[in-house]
């Protein structure tokens, strides 16, 4: 499922794609960013965890991790892959490797439920694109989509792919930079079959870490379910160092198309380090950066909703 071995989703393998993390930089230096306008001058209000009242459970302090780690699940559908493509769509040429200037990264989203293989990536102008490929070898841009983001989307200068993830049900998960008239960074979910984006929530990249940066995370619960993590209300803690107000785990499967946001993690419980299942019950490792670091274990039972 991960587009990267370490879960992280943000690239920065093109210069396009590095816009954004130049545009965050810039932004620290000149206080512009929301980020750093809404917390950077005053005390960080607390922020309470709380569970979705369908798992029936509540989030549980354990003393550690299980001692001995389950398996690693599966998704029971084939992963999305990033390839890269030298020049742009619907011409250019697939390329083996990432070439500095030569080559952009292309999320390549697989054949399924009678929806063809789909390529989301940017053209020259840093606007996103979404193609149909064709089944043939090397595939072929096809039949361009139409993307539709946002009522606003006309007055963005740039709007460009930096993470995309495949979910249950025949949907996307995707993070989208975009000028408004900032550089800003959303998270959505595309139904491939509709050809709809929905729009979950402004989110903020895990920035703690040189790039690239993580989006958001996934980690399987079972075969047909994904979870998956993003992050709200960034605090700059010093330079390079950053906390968040709120991490968001939210449930997607063919019960819960629409997702079900089973955890809201607020910092006093601590940011997410990892994250396993283990049976039905996910753990959690957890720090708190604030002053004197704080970590954390916790567990939490799903149960009732996968």
């Amino acid at each position: 499922m991960n587009l990267t071995a370490s879960s992280k989703y943000r690239l920065c393998g093109a210069a396009l794609l590095c816009v954004s993390a130049a545009a965050y930089a810039l932004s620290d230096q000149k206080g512009e960013h929301a980020m750093f306008g809404l917390f950077g001058a005053r005390k960080a209000a607390q922020a309470a965890s709380a569970t979705a009242p369908e798992l029936g459970a509540a989030l549980q302090k354990q003393p550690a991790l299980p001692g001995q780690p389950a398996p690693a699940v599966l998704p029971s559908y084939p992963p999305c892959q990033v390839l890269q493509l030298r020049g742009q769509a619907p011409g250019g040429a697939w390329a083996d490797q990432t070439v500095a200037g030569e080559t952009q990264p292309v999320f390549r989203i697989p054949v399924g439920a009678g929806q063809p293989a789909l390529a989301i990536l940017a053209d020259a102008g840093a606007h996103m694109q979404v193609w149909e490929l064709s089944a043939d070898q090397p595939a072929r841009f096809v039949k361009q989509r139409p993307v539709t983001l946002d009522p606003a989307q006309a007055s963005w200068q740039l709007y460009f792919p930096v993470a995309a993830a495949c979910l249950p049900a025949q949907q996307v998960a995707l993070s989208v930079s975009y000028t408004s008239p900032i550089m800003k960074e959303a998270l959505y979910v595309y139904q491939r079959a509709s050809q709809q984006f929905r729009r979950i929530a402004v989110i903020e990249p895990e920035m703690s870490s040189a790039p690239p940066f993580s989006s958001f995370e996934t980690l399987a619960a079972t075969p047909e379910a994904m979870l998956l993590l993003y992050r709200t209300g960034v605090i700059r803690l010093g330079a390079g160092n950053f906390a968040y107000q709120q991490n968001h785990l939210v449930l997607f499967s063919t019960r819960f198309p629409q997702g079900l946001e089973v955890l809201t993690l607020g910092i006093d419980d601590g940011n997410v380090r990892s994250w396993a299942m283990q049976g039905k019950t996910l753990w959690l490792q957890t720090r708190d950066k604030r002053k004197q670091p704080k970590d954390f274990t916790w567990s939490l039972d799903l149960g009732k909703v996968l």
